[in-house]
This record gives C-alpha cells, sequence and structure tokens, in this order.
C-alpha cells in the first residue's frame, strides 16, 4: 500500500472517511509491504500484509465460509496443473468461460472512454487479471475481495506486478459495505461477481457502488450469469457447493431494477460473442446454403434495428439462454 492510499479510505467499524494514521513497518521500493492503519476516530487498528490493506472487519460467517473455499478451489487449480504462468496470461484463453471474459474486457475497453489516470475498483478481483489489464492501460486501479490467496486472492497480484511491471493497490473487504471513502472512484468494475450476494445485499452492493462512485462516473458490470426459461438455475450453488460460494440466481430484470433503485441510469447492452453485437461485417456468397444466407440476411436486418437488437437480446435473457448480463450504470451529474 502507497501511503496516500489511505486517504480514500473509510473505517470498516465506525464508517468515517479518511480516519487512518499510517505505520509503515517494512517497505519496498514501491509500496508499504508490511504495517498498520489506525483509525483516529474508533482506534480500529487494520493491518498492512505484503501489501494488502485488511479491511474486513467483523465477516459475516457466508463470506468467512466463502474465502475458505476460494483456497480449496485454488489447491484443486494447482492439482489441475494451472501455473503462475497461466494466471498472468489471463483472460487470453479459448475456452468458452474465459473466451468470454476476453471479449466482454475487449469490448468494454473499446466502448468505454477511460481517461488515463482514473480511478477504477474491482469488485471480487480474484487472479487481478482485470485489475491488472486496467492498470497497463494507465488508470489508478484498486482490487477489492474476500481472499487474500495466491492464485484465487489478492496475493496474485504480486505475479501481475512481476510479469506486467503495473502497480494497483489491493483491499481485503466487502462489496456490499465498501470500505472507501464517498466519491473515490470514476468507475466500478463488477464481472461475474455480484450474483455471489443474496438479494438484500445486491442492493446494498448497487448503494455502495453508487455510493463510492463520483458522479457522473459508471459500474460496468459484464458477465453476470442470468436465471431465464431454459436455464432456471434453481440451485444455483450445487456445482460448486463444495467451495461454498454463496451463489444465488436471478434474472435480468432483478438486476437492473435493484441498479436504477440505486440511482444509476441503466443501459444494458449486447455482448460481442453474439454475431448481431459484432463490428464484423457478413458476406453472402453462391457457395452458402438458402438456410445459410436466410440467416445472414436476418442477422444483417437485426443489427440495423436497434428495436430488434433489443427484442433479440432480451429473448436470450429471459427465454433460451445463452446470454449473460453486460450493463453500464451511470451515477448521474449534479
Amino acid at each position: 500500500m502507497r501511503p496516500d492510499f489511505a486517504d480514500t479510505l473509510r473505517c470498516p467499524r465506525c464508517r468515517h472517511p479518511r480516519p487512518f494514521a499510517v505505520r509503515a513497518e517494512a517497505t519496498d521500493a514501491t509500496e508499504i509491504r508490511t504495517g498498520t492503519l489506525t483509525c483516529g476516530r474508533c482506534d480500529h487498528v487494520a493491518a498492512i500484509r505484503d501489501g494488502i490493506v485488511d479491511l474486513l472487519h467483523d465477516p459475516p460467517d457466508f463470506v468467512v465460509r466463502e474465502a475458505a473455499g476460494l483456497a480449496r478451489f485454488a489447491d484443486v487449480m494447482r492439482a489441475d496443473g494451472w501455473t503462475k504462468e497461466d494466471v498472468v496470461a489471463l483472460p487470453h484463453r479459448h475456452d468458452g468461460y474465459w473466451y468470454a471474459q476476453g471479449v466482454l474486457m475487449d469490448q468494454v475497453l473499446d466502448q468505454v472512454p477511460f481517461e488515463p489516470g482514473a480511478t477504477i475498483l474491482d469488485l471480487g478481483s480474484n487472479t487481478c487479471w482485470a485489475t491488472a489489464t486496467f492498470a497497463q492501460r494507465g488508470l489508478r486501479a484498486t482490487a477489492l475481495d474476500i481472499a487474500d490467496h495466491e492464485m484465487q486472492g489478492l496475493r496474485t497480484a504480486d505475479w501481475q506486478f512481476e510479469a506486467k511491471g503495473v502497480f494497483f493497490e489491493r483491499v481485503l473487504g466487502v462489496m456490499f459495505d465498501l470500505p472507501f471513502a464517498d466519491a473515490t472512484f470514476d468507475h466500478v468494475w463488477a464481472c461475474e461477481v455480484l450474483h455471489h450476494n443474496h438479494r438484500a445485499n445486491l442492493a446494498a452492493t448497487y448503494r455502495e457502488a453508487f455510493r463510492v462512485l463520483k458522479p457522473g462516473g459508471s459500474l460496468i458490470v459484464v458477465n453476470e450469469p442470468l436465471r431465464n426459461l431454459r436455464t432456471p438455475k434453481l440451485d444455483p450453488g450445487e456445482e460448486v457447493a463444495a467451495f461454498e460460494g454463496h451463489e444465488h440466481a436471478y434474472m435480468r430484470h432483478s438486476y437492473t431494477g435493484l441498479a436504477r433503485r440505486a440511482g444509476f441510469q441503466v443501459e444494458v447492452r449486447g455482448p460481442r460473442y453474439h454475431g448481431v453485437f459484432q463490428d464484423v461485417q457478413y458476406r453472402v456468397d453462391e457457395t452458402m446454403s438458402l438456410l445459410r444466407i436466410y440467416s445472414t440476411a436476418t442477422a444483417v436486418a437485426v443489427r440495423k434495428s436497434e428495436r430488434l437488437r433489443k427484442a433479440v437480446l432480451a429473448s436470450r435473457s429471459y427465454l433460451f439462454g445463452g446470454t449473460a448480463l453486460h450493463m453500464i450504470c451511470t451515477k448521474p451529474s449534479p
């Protein structure tokens, strides 16, 4: 942690903004590696270990269990052959899960006008791949997670620093009670993480994101899994029960409705991994079947109509599945 980062923090105990006195015990050329933060209002002491600020104060039991599950999942990854080099190469893998992450990150980098030096918070940063990507683009990034393990937590940041020549801050904390002062960030990034909240905490996470964003700032939600008619997800945690990931499933209107209730202006966008939302040109030639020509012509027609694009995305979101939520939530300016 760099000393001036304390000016962005809020005490997780008394929730007073910018209360901390910094004590450094060990530093390197970049940051404080070991030390403490002491709140001037309630005397809460937060540890700095390996550069990570521990603001995870009195976490609920489900958070403790989920963090322990991430440690077990890191062990599974190692047993499956994952290495440091594999992790720092993310999201550029060719499996379906990571393909979707990479496509959406590229889409966001193309479509969101990030200014050099802008601040961004990565909720549930996990392997810190997105935080590192933003740092490479010149943003002042902060990773927030409930776990500090290597491979599945904030200590993975040191791998990113070494491999990519970047730096970003790391904070242990929860997304539904963010340990940051009001209007700290220009952007908040939430990649496939909001569904780890039960409904009350999902609403609280939106309110907290709204609070820590500057006016005009954006909450960028990508790859959020959706409950729909084809995939009702009646037991959303079944597949990862061994890791106690506090999984939940919501329909699209739950995400958008709670965001609007928190004060956001919401724009749902079509992800580029669907053809009608891609920028590539469609071509027709004599080798194509009539069915292929028809489907191509239909896709072209859909691309030209905003109303049809919205209809296609809604049908996938609510009925047929095969898509995840991508939306930009903007905090209005005064």
